[in-house]
């Protein structure tokens, strides 16, 4: 039976979400250095080199669809090559816009509260050694040479296909979400009404691509119907993580529309206004 999610369907549902979510970074690169006049910072360094993963990702994509196997399965060693690079976008380029958020977090976040600025090293530790251990199970799961992996004999190991790494990756990726996108609602006490809806705004944001990636787990783990809603499941997560990377940077661009002067540190918390200005973001 033939999959009512066709190949083209994947790839206009991907470039505009992936449009969407580069809408959102050119928004933010604006707002820094056209609105706040200031040199871009190492979250939007690392939030551009995120949009560039996202770009990789949705090529594997389309030369997949250009090989026709999204409508109609077939193996090949070209494929192989394809979803072993695919790998390294998804699995390991999902860590970059978490990398930016918490880089965007050590600007903003007070420094005059020990505990949250302990959690933010264990934190930070936590996201690079999962992510660095996710880029060496993508490469050498399988052994060397990495050749192997498209190799197109039966029973030959792929990690594309292995379930090992498939749980692993998975565990880092929704874990980091947990703590990286629950780490502000620490910040809630003595906080005004205001600010604590910054704080639940900043926790919303990591809501939509923790679930997707939840969604995608189930997916790819079930005889689904519908094998291409993988394909736009990945690229939504990446648009969305993306996107939730952006946002928090755009308050002071609406803040200027509305007639409020306003900096990033004003979004999760007072204190973080004067905290900040001695610290600055690393």
């Amino acid at each position: 039976m033939a999959n009512s999610i066709t190949g083209k369907d994947c790839m206009i549902s991907e470039w505009i979400m992936l449009i969407a979510a580069y809408v959102l970074v050119g928004l933010r690169i604006y707002t820094r250095l056209l609105v706040q006049r200031q040199k871009l910072r190492l979250s939007e360094y690392i939030l551009l080199f995120s949009a560039l993963i996202g770009l990789g990702l949705i090529i594997c994509d389309t030369l997949t669809y250009r090989l026709g196997v999204m409508d109609e399965w077939d193996s090949s060693v070209t494929l192989s090559k394809i979803s072993f690079a695919s790998n390294y976008f998804y699995d390991f380029g999902m860590g970059f816009p978490k990398l930016s958020m918490l880089a965007f977090y050590w600007g903003v976040f007070p420094s005059d509260r020990p505990a949250l600025r302990k959690a933010m090293y264990v934190i930070t530790a936590y996201v690079c050694c999962a992510y660095m251990t996710v880029l060496w199970m993508d490469t050498f799961y399988c052994g060397t040479p990495v050749s192997v992996q498209w190799s197109q004999e039966e029973g030959a190991c792929s990690v594309f296909y292995a379930e090992i790494p498939f749980y692993f990756n998975f565990s880092m990726n929704l874990s980091s979400y947990i703590f990286i996108y629950g780490l502000p609602l620490f910040l809630l006490k003595g906080l005004s009404k205001e600010h604590k809806t910054a704080v639940y705004f900043t926790f919303s944001l990591g809501i939509v691509p923790a679930l997707t990636t939840v969604i995608r787990f189930i997916t790819l783990n079930t005889d689904s119907s519908e094998p291409n809603l993988v394909y736009i499941l990945s690229m939504v997560e990446m648009a969305t993580a993306i996107a939730a990377v952006s946002v928090p940077g755009l308050k002071p661009l609406l803040d200027r529309r509305s007639g409020v002067h306003s900096d990033d540190r004003s979004l999760v918390s007072g204190e973080a206004v004067r905290a900040g200005k001695q610290g600055g973001e690393v």
